[in-house]
């Protein structure tokens, strides 16, 4: 009885170690929704800053401890979006045997090289005449022996057709279509695609420069965070020369284990630009979380720059989950064992982004202060010569109380 209370008592040991080890690091609450939906929650630079490289250990857990699946969403550095306008049909005439026309008009006077059509799915072919007016009596011709063909769509009712033809800002167009022995085509809407860029939501934060020292013909500057953050691009102001053209590289401070097995200290390099007194002087990061930066400027023989500010900035990430009012959402991240969530959701991307309003989180609680993780000495569970060790016995008591279940079997024999 005493063997079994023991070996109990171990494998609640090996337990307690192995759950030990899944614990989050950091959580932080979400804001509040007042209806039903689904919500971006805008990441922060700090929470992104402790993410690991996949952005993979954060989860989001509701009130009662119930995991919610989410889905990773960033912004594009420049979308384009195209919007279909139409143009007033002023006047139009459908008739059979003879030359249909319809007639619209350009009140901005925009100058124009295509116009769009949406037909109504016909099988024929057509030949079509474009003019213009300024006064809808005297017409000229633009572009002749239009052919309309293959005016249909396996997924709608109508099809869309382009006409291209010479730059021109007529107040009124006219588009005629010979429909001698057919029957006329049925012509929907006249118009066009406005077409813009749209940049993407950016989030900036200043990176503080901690000194700067002037050797020989370099530059070293030291720039610094109170805490480890995400970024994608540093930009640099500086001042000292009125024309400058210098090169500059940016490193950040490594260790890594010799073959002495001793901890040394290196710089790698994480990119390098030109900086120039005639562009903006900034560089791609290529995302990354860091808390200090190093810049070398090399001078040659011109006197030293100085780096007046920095500032960083990235796309805003997101995860969108189905949010509740009057309930409670807490992140939590810092679990280096987890791996990249699979939620069903993921296949519904295009139906569940376009309605989702932002919110954001609030301040991240650190649930291992570091403070507390630097002054204690190394917890019962994390000495692997210890745990390996309890599985040692564990494995011999097993052994033990089966050749003693076997001799008491035997001897009942």
């Amino acid at each position: 009885m005493m063997m079994k209370t023991k070996l109990s008592w171990l494998v609640c040991l090996l337990w307690a170690s192995y759950t030990h080890g899944q614990e989050f690091s950091y959580e932080a609450q979400v804001a509040p929704v007042s209806t039903p939906g689904y919500y971006k929650i805008t990441l922060s630079p700090e929470l992104l800053g402790k993410l690991d490289p996949y952005r993979s250990d954060l989860r989001i857990y509701d009130g009662d401890g119930k995991e919610l699946p989410y889905l990773r969403h960033s912004e594009k550095a420049l979308s384009t979006t195209s919007l279909f306008k139409e143009y007033n049909i002023l006047e139009k005439a459908y008739e059979q045997d003879t030359i249909s026309y319809l007639i619209f008009g350009n009140p901005d006077r925009r100058a124009i090289d295509n116009v769009s059509i949406i037909v109504q799915n016909t099988d024929v072919q057509k030949r079509a005449r474009l003019s213009g007016s300024e006064d809808q009596k005297n017409w000229y011709v633009i572009k002749d022996n239009y052919l309309l063909h293959a005016m249909q769509s396996t997924d709608a009712t109508s099809e869309l057709k382009i006409l291209n033809f010479p730059l021109n800002d007529y107040a009124y167009f006219k588009l005629e279509i010979n429909d001698n022995w057919k029957i006329p085509i049925n012509i929907l809407k006249v118009g066009y695609y406005d077409t813009h860029q749209i940049k993407g939501i950016s989030t900036e934060f200043d990176y503080p420069i901690i000194s700067q020292k002037d050797s020989l013909k370099t530059s070293y500057v030291k720039l610094e965070l109170p805490e480890s953050k995400y970024l994608e691009k540093l930009s640099l102001e500086m001042s000292g020369a009125e024309y400058y053209s210098r090169s500059a590289n940016f490193l950040v401070r490594k260790e890594r284990v010799n073959r002495k097995k001793k901890t040394e200290v290196y710089f790698e390099s994480i990119g390098s630009i030109e900086l120039n007194s005639n562009s903006r002087n900034e560089i791609q990061l290529r995302g990354r979380s860091v808390k200090t930066i190093y810049l070398e400027i090399y001078n040659k023989d011109n006197q030293p720059l100085v780096i007046e500010n920095a500032t960083a900035s990235y796309l805003n990430r997101y995860v969108v989950a189905e949010l509740q009012p009057e309930a409670t959402y807490t992140l939590k991240f810092g679990e280096e064992s987890l791996g990249t969530p699979d939620y069903d959701i993921s296949s519904f991307v295009a139906k569940i982004l376009p309605g989702a309003a932002k919110i954001v989180h609030d301040d991240i609680v650190n649930l291992k202060p570091a403070e507390d993780a630097m002054d204690k000495e190394p917890s019962l569970f994390e000495n692997p010569y210890l745990i390996w060790s309890a599985i040692g016995i564990v494995g011999l008591l097993l052994g033990l109380v089966s050749m003693k279940m076997i001799k008491e079997i035997g001897q009942k024999g």
